[in-house]
């Protein structure tokens, strides 16, 4: 044999193994799977209830559905992702109307009660079987609509300052007060047709900070207006919202979190407390350390560690 062929075998040789070492099956322990950036992942599409939904997937197991909250998208959770990855099926979706969701329409059907709909037609197209299933704010409140109406769909909920219930001590009274009075400008650019301005209130009565537009990435800021346009739609709908009593939540029959960052505004701590006291005792909850609202985004680490805790267990 030549040494120009003896080289080329080799190659090839070493080429193969160091696929085959990089598999998820041959990957030994301390060893992780390398993660798509985001940049990198294909956004796939499935279409439930007339419309296509545009989603990310990574890994294998028992599949995580994540939905995000307003004016987000699939990207929300991709902090998360490299970690829920190694040990499930990650699956992220993009809802109606937000990107990269073409609309196909003047957005008429954007409603609460639509979401619900659309979440759990997704995960029947999904064809997975049941899912452990996790939102964030208005993400929560959809989840946890779900989780009421459809528990043969899911193995568990997780609720991220969903706001789904409303507190009714004085103080969480006043806080809830508080932060409707500041999303009361956000309606009002929304509606005068001001989306870049909405976007800009919006995350700074959520944060708690006038400036948490200008303190946010660029990626991140061109996220956030990238989904702009939506917020007209959801102020719309706010008339005809979905409500559920402390008695349902207490017949709830999947096994619940409840999660928040632990500097989240007060109004979604004094929620998130009337929320836990309603629903069945063996509900779980977990605080993200140094995280608000976005806890997510603010700690994937530990909002991933939580998350995975809670959901190995089920």
């Amino acid at each position: 044999m030549s040494a120009n062929k003896l080289c080329l075998l080799v190659s090839v040789v070493v080429i193969f193994w160091g696929c085959a070492a990089n598999r998820p099956e041959n990957l030994g322990t301390g060893q992780s799977m390398r993660h798509l950036t985001t940049e990198e992942m294909q956004v796939k599409k499935l279409k439930v209830n007339g419309v296509e939904l545009a989603y990310v997937e990574e890994g294998k197991g028992e599949t995580v559905v994540f939905v995000h909250g307003s004016d987000g998208d699939w990207r929300n959770w991709e902090g998360l992702r490299p970690s829920l990855a190694e040990k499930y099926h990650f699956v992220s979706l993009s809802l109606r109307y937000h990107y990269p969701n073409a609309w196909g329409d003047d957005g008429r059907n954007y409603s609460r009660m639509q979401h619900v709909e659309d979440v759990a037609a997704f995960i029947r197209a999904l064809n997975v079987g049941k899912v452990h299933l996790v939102g964030n704010s208005y993400g929560g409140f959809l989840v946890g609509h779900v989780a009421l109406k459809y528990p043969e769909l899911l193995r568990s909920v997780g609720l991220g300052d969903p706001n789904i219930i409303a507190p009714t001590s004085a103080d969480g009274k006043t806080a809830l007060a508080a932060i409707q009075r500041d999303q009361a400008k956000t309606r009002a650019a929304a509606k005068a047709g001001e989306a870049r301005q909405a976007v800009i209130l919006l995350w700074a009565a959520v944060l708690e900070d006038p400036d948490a537009f200008q303190k946010a990435s660029p990626g991140q800021q061109q996220r956030w207006l990238d989904n702009a346009k939506t917020l007209a739609l959801s102020y719309a709908d706010v008339g005809r919202a979905l409500s559920v009593t402390c008695e349902q939540l207490g017949a709830l029959k999947v096994p619940a979190l409840v999660i928040t960052g632990e500097k989240s505004r007060a109004n979604f701590r004094y929620g998130n407390e009337m929320l836990v006291s309603c629903l069945p005792k063996n509900t779980a909850t977990a605080v993200v350390p140094k995280a608000r609202h976005d806890w997510f985004a603010a700690n994937p680490d530990a909002a991933a560690k939580a998350i995975l805790a809670f959901i190995t267990k089920q």
